[in-house]
């Protein structure tokens, strides 16, 4: 079992707490599970909501074992608990609990403009090819990132 970085726990409580009492945070994403919607580098907004007014398509930010994730909602599950998956992941993730949620990602920016949250048809048919090759993902990374 990976531990987890000392760093890594102290930014996600941090961002917690932020939300917790502010109301909203921005941050820069990280990792490449929610490619192509969301890229590494990208400019998010991130409000604090309430775990009952999530609903599927939402993006959440949730804080698990001192780690931030960023991830879509799917569907409620029989206990009422948010299950989420990263757009280029073929497997969702663990029922986020309501102690564990955070918000909601509200705007992205990336390159000084603002992105829709609608998924295109090409964005959507991309999600399920890097559910299915991690090397399509690493690929798309690569050229969408280039100068």
């Amino acid at each position: 079992m990976a531990t987890l970085d000392h760093c890594d726990r102290v930014k996600a409580d941090l961002i917690a707490e932020v939300l917790r009492r502010f109301g909203s945070t921005r941050l820069r994403a990280q990792g490449s599970s929610m490619l192509p919607a969301i890229r590494p580098g990208d400019d998010l907004l991130v409000r604090r909501s309430d775990h009952q007014d999530a609903e599927p398509g939402d993006v959440i930010a949730f804080n698990r074992e001192g780690r931030l994730f960023l991830h879509r909602m799917v569907r409620r599950d029989s206990n009422g608990r948010i299950v989420t998956q990263g757009d280029s992941l073929s497997v969702p993730d663990a029922a986020v609990h309501e102690s564990e949620f955070l918000g909601n990602v509200t705007e992205i920016r990336r390159a000084g403009k603002t992105i829709s949250f609608q998924n295109s048809f090409f964005e959507r048919a991309a999600a399920r090819v890097f559910r299915r090759s991690q090397t399509c993902a690493a690929l798309f990374l690569k050229f969408a990132t280039a100068k």
